[in-house]
Protein backbone atom coordinates (compact mmCIF):
# COMPACT_ATOMS: atom_id res chain seq x y z
CA UNK A 1 0.00 0.00 0.00
CA UNK A 2 1.70 3.05 -0.87
CA UNK A 3 2.31 5.67 1.36
CA UNK A 4 2.10 3.35 4.70
CA UNK A 5 5.27 3.07 6.23
CA UNK A 6 5.39 -0.27 8.70
CA UNK A 7 8.42 -0.40 10.41
CA UNK A 8 10.66 2.73 11.72
CA UNK A 9 14.06 2.02 11.28
CA UNK A 10 14.90 3.99 14.82
CA UNK A 11 14.54 1.55 17.79
CA UNK A 12 13.30 2.05 21.26
CA UNK A 13 15.74 3.68 23.20
CA UNK A 14 16.27 3.47 27.16
CA UNK A 15 15.51 7.12 27.87
CA UNK A 16 12.27 7.00 25.57
CA UNK A 17 10.79 4.51 28.45
CA UNK A 18 9.29 5.67 31.56
CA UNK A 19 7.49 3.17 34.25
CA UNK A 20 4.85 3.91 36.94
CA UNK A 21 4.63 1.46 40.04
CA UNK A 22 1.37 1.36 41.96
CA UNK A 23 0.77 5.07 40.52
CA UNK A 24 4.27 6.51 41.20
CA UNK A 25 7.31 6.55 38.36
CA UNK A 26 9.93 4.71 38.95
CA UNK A 27 13.47 6.49 38.74
CA UNK A 28 15.88 4.26 40.42
CA UNK A 29 14.77 1.23 37.69
CA UNK A 30 17.73 -0.55 36.06
CA UNK A 31 16.26 -2.79 33.86
CA UNK A 32 12.93 -4.74 32.76
CA UNK A 33 11.75 -7.79 31.03
CA UNK A 34 8.32 -9.08 31.31
CA UNK A 35 6.22 -12.03 28.88
CA UNK A 36 3.47 -13.49 28.14
CA UNK A 37 3.62 -17.57 27.75
CA UNK A 38 1.09 -20.30 26.51
CA UNK A 39 0.92 -24.03 27.06
CA UNK A 40 1.54 -25.71 23.75
CA UNK A 41 1.29 -28.94 22.51
CA UNK A 42 0.74 -31.22 19.45
CA UNK A 43 -2.30 -32.87 18.79
CA UNK A 44 -1.94 -36.34 17.56
CA UNK A 45 -4.16 -38.73 16.04
CA UNK A 46 -4.29 -41.40 13.39
CA UNK A 47 -0.61 -41.52 12.11
CA UNK A 48 2.61 -40.13 13.39
CA UNK A 49 2.22 -36.72 12.27
CA UNK A 50 0.38 -33.56 14.33
CA UNK A 51 -3.37 -32.69 13.02
CA UNK A 52 -3.00 -29.65 14.84
CA UNK A 53 -1.32 -27.57 18.14
CA UNK A 54 -3.49 -27.38 21.28
CA UNK A 55 -3.45 -24.40 23.48
CA UNK A 56 -3.39 -24.17 26.95
CA UNK A 57 -3.12 -21.82 30.28
CA UNK A 58 -1.28 -18.37 29.48
CA UNK A 59 1.06 -16.98 32.24
CA UNK A 60 2.70 -13.56 32.95
CA UNK A 61 6.33 -12.80 34.38
CA UNK A 62 8.85 -10.52 34.46
CA UNK A 63 11.97 -9.09 36.23
CA UNK A 64 12.33 -5.50 37.92
CA UNK A 65 15.76 -4.70 38.22
CA UNK A 66 16.12 -1.47 40.78
CA UNK A 67 18.56 0.23 43.33
CA UNK A 68 18.54 -0.76 46.86
CA UNK A 69 16.32 2.73 47.35
CA UNK A 70 13.54 1.82 44.95
CA UNK A 71 13.33 -1.64 46.66
CA UNK A 72 13.36 0.76 50.56
CA UNK A 73 10.80 3.30 48.61
CA UNK A 74 8.36 0.19 47.34
CA UNK A 75 8.89 -1.63 51.20
CA UNK A 76 7.75 1.49 52.94
CA UNK A 77 4.79 2.16 50.36
CA UNK A 78 3.55 -1.37 51.37
CA UNK A 79 4.09 -0.72 54.81
CA UNK A 80 2.03 2.49 54.70
CA UNK A 81 -0.64 0.15 53.13
CA UNK A 82 -0.80 -2.44 56.18
CA UNK A 83 1.37 -5.03 54.56
CA UNK A 84 4.63 -6.22 55.88
CA UNK A 85 6.39 -5.52 52.90
CA UNK A 86 6.77 -5.66 49.20
CA UNK A 87 5.82 -9.42 48.81
CA UNK A 88 2.44 -8.55 50.55
CA UNK A 89 1.81 -5.66 47.94
CA UNK A 90 -0.34 -6.26 44.38
CA UNK A 91 -0.16 -3.18 41.67
CA UNK A 92 -0.16 -2.35 38.80
CA UNK A 93 3.25 -1.48 36.55
CA UNK A 94 2.62 0.75 33.44
CA UNK A 95 5.29 0.75 31.10
CA UNK A 96 5.28 3.79 28.25
CA UNK A 97 7.74 4.04 25.24
CA UNK A 98 7.22 7.82 23.98
CA UNK A 99 6.59 8.49 20.32
CA UNK A 100 9.77 9.26 18.33
CA UNK A 101 9.90 10.11 14.40
CA UNK A 102 7.40 8.30 12.76
CA UNK A 103 7.09 5.91 15.93
CA UNK A 104 3.59 6.31 18.32
CA UNK A 105 3.28 6.14 21.64
CA UNK A 106 2.85 2.98 23.16
CA UNK A 107 1.65 1.78 26.50
CA UNK A 108 1.42 -1.65 28.43
CA UNK A 109 -0.08 -2.30 31.58
CA UNK A 110 1.23 -5.09 33.61
CA UNK A 111 -1.94 -5.86 35.90
CA UNK A 112 -2.08 -7.33 39.57
CA UNK A 113 1.42 -7.70 40.11
CA UNK A 114 3.14 -9.29 42.72
CA UNK A 115 6.60 -9.62 43.94
CA UNK A 116 8.31 -13.02 44.27
CA UNK A 117 10.72 -12.55 46.28
CA UNK A 118 13.71 -10.04 46.98
CA UNK A 119 17.67 -10.74 47.87
CA UNK A 120 19.84 -8.17 48.95
CA UNK A 121 23.38 -8.66 48.75
CA UNK A 122 26.75 -6.31 48.10
CA UNK A 123 30.23 -7.75 46.66
CA UNK A 124 33.64 -5.77 46.90
CA UNK A 125 34.20 -2.42 45.38
CA UNK A 126 30.38 -2.26 44.83
CA UNK A 127 29.46 1.19 44.04
CA UNK A 128 25.61 0.37 44.05
CA UNK A 129 22.99 -2.37 45.07
CA UNK A 130 21.07 -3.42 42.21
CA UNK A 131 18.48 -5.88 43.10
CA UNK A 132 16.48 -8.26 41.08
CA UNK A 133 12.60 -8.39 41.37
CA UNK A 134 11.07 -11.77 39.93
CA UNK A 135 7.28 -10.84 39.12
CA UNK A 136 4.14 -12.38 38.10
CA UNK A 137 1.15 -10.71 36.42
CA UNK A 138 -2.74 -11.41 35.44
CA UNK A 139 -2.35 -9.71 32.03
CA UNK A 140 -0.74 -7.43 29.82
CA UNK A 141 -2.85 -4.67 28.20
CA UNK A 142 -1.36 -2.73 25.24
CA UNK A 143 -2.87 0.87 24.88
Amino acid sequence: MPGLQFFDSQECEWVDMTVNFAGSPLTKIRGLKYKAAQEKEALYAAGDEPISIQSGHRTYDGTIKVLKGALDDMNKAAIATGARDILDMEFDIVVVYAPKGIRLLHTDVLTRCQVKEFEKGWDTGAKMMEISLPIMFLGISSI
